[in-house]
């Protein structure tokens, strides 16, 4: 009901506007000879791409990279009524211009209609940074001290001990998207259970972890003083989301919007069952990645990469793609997770993000396998799990 109120309102005020946006249109022809006006649709409801399309965005228009020789104007407008986070929609008001949808809404339709408006007045956004560019610059967005101290506060709260350190972990499973039109993301989700020696390991170690997530199936069974269930505890809010992503020591995470807070704050990324192959994300130093594992359903033989290339896998983003081919692919078990979990607190502690001597050349191997596309990939400077390349020679042999 309030949704349809939401619609109505919506084209009440497009058509209220109208008037407006037509002289705003020809204001545009008008000037277009010494500026040019262009315009382009926020992900809004879809955390991830909110963030990072619109980082990637800023970052390429800092470095002078995808944009217009002569002078322009850029603005966005929210297509979608829900916001996926209403923190990072506060913040992103600060450095972009946002118009009403009512007023963008009948520019775009007649950019789309090639009457008055052409390719030239849209831009598209990438969440892809192919050219390494959070490696060389700081987080585009930041607190203030009032929030700054709102989220030290919550922490203080709950019991945390001044700085202290604290993991944000983020397991995508059956709730992410829980409408049947959505089935066909299902292949990537997987099972909170798995992560408990990984979480016990921190836990051990005087590290906190954070379950992360707005909506998930179930409760964690090994939720202690230290192993937090922030996503099933009620202390979940769009602001502490945020908050915990900039404060974090690293992200552990299966893949989903929400983990791309690690991206906008430049936070190291332990990236776990990783489906599809060629979806990596191999443009972050701090980035550790391992895969789930593939099969065939027929014979149960393990698949690897040359083996999903000819089935072309590398980059399917629908389950039915697997299935059809005959592929089964099964999640990384506990010992995989705590492994990977132990290689990424290495790293951090001794800020090492090179290739390990002992499994260089496995490292190259992999890579000269892997799928590689430039506007996916960049320059690749993450790392495979070191374990995983041990165990799993035959994925890149």
């Amino acid at each position: 009901m309030i949704t349809k109120i939401h619609v109505g309102l919506r084209y009440l005020f497009l058509v209220t506007l109208l008037p407006l946006t037509v002289i705003f249109a020809f204001f545009i022809k008008l000037i277009r000879p010494i500026l040019l006006i262009r315009w382009t649709r926020l992900d809004n409801a879809k955390f991830g791409h909110f963030a990072t399309d619109v980082e990637i965005y800023l970052l390429e228009k800092k470095f002078g990279l995808n944009k217009p020789k002569e002078s322009y104007i850029d603005f966005f407008y929210k297509p979608e009524l829900k916001i996926s986070n209403k923190q990072l929609d506060k913040m992103w008001k600060k450095k972009l211009i946002i118009l009403p949808w009512s007023i963008v809404f009948p520019l775009e339709y007649l950019r789309q209609k090639n009457f008055l408006f052409s390719d030239e007045n849209y831009f598209v956004t990438t969440s892809k940074d192919r050219y390494n560019l959070y490696d060389k610059t700081l987080p585009t967005l930041s607190f203030s001290d009032k929030e700054k101290k709102k989220g030290f506060d919550f922490l203080r709260k709950i019991g945390l001990p001044e700085k202290a350190k604290f993991v944000c972990l983020h397991v995508r499973d059956g709730a992410f998207h829980s409408n049947k039109i959505h089935n066909y993301h299902n292949y990537r989700n997987c099972n909170i259970e798995n992560f408990r020696s990984a979480c016990k390991f921190l836990a051990e170690k005087n590290i906190y972890v954070f379950r992360m997530g707005s909506k998930v199936e179930k409760k964690i069974s090994f939720s202690d003083a230290k192993i937090i269930d922030y996503a099933t505890n009620g202390m979940r809010t769009d602001f502490l989301d945020l908050f915990l992503s900039s404060e974090c020591l690293f992200w552990i995470s299966t893949g989903s919007g929400i983990d791309q807070m690690s991206k906008l704050f430049r936070k190291p990324h332990l990236n776990v069952n990783q489906v599809p192959v060629g979806h990596i994300a191999t443009y972050q130093k701090k980035s550790l990645i391992i895969f789930k594992h593939f099969f065939d359903k027929k014979t149960n033989n393990k698949l690897n990469i040359d083996m999903l290339v000819q089935k072309n896998l590398c980059f399917s983003t629908r389950a039915e793609e697997f299935e059809n081919k005959n592929v089964i692919i099964k999640e990384n078990n506990l010992e995989e997770l705590e492994s990977a979990t132990k290689e990424m607190l290495s790293r951090i502690d001794n800020n090492f993000w090179d290739m390990w001597n002992e499994t260089k050349d496995r490292q190259k191997k992999f890579w000269n396998k892997f799928p590689y596309k430039r506007d996916f990939h960049g320059t690749i400077v993450a790392n495979i799990g070191k374990e995983f390349l041990i165990d799993n020679e035959n994925f890149y042999s």
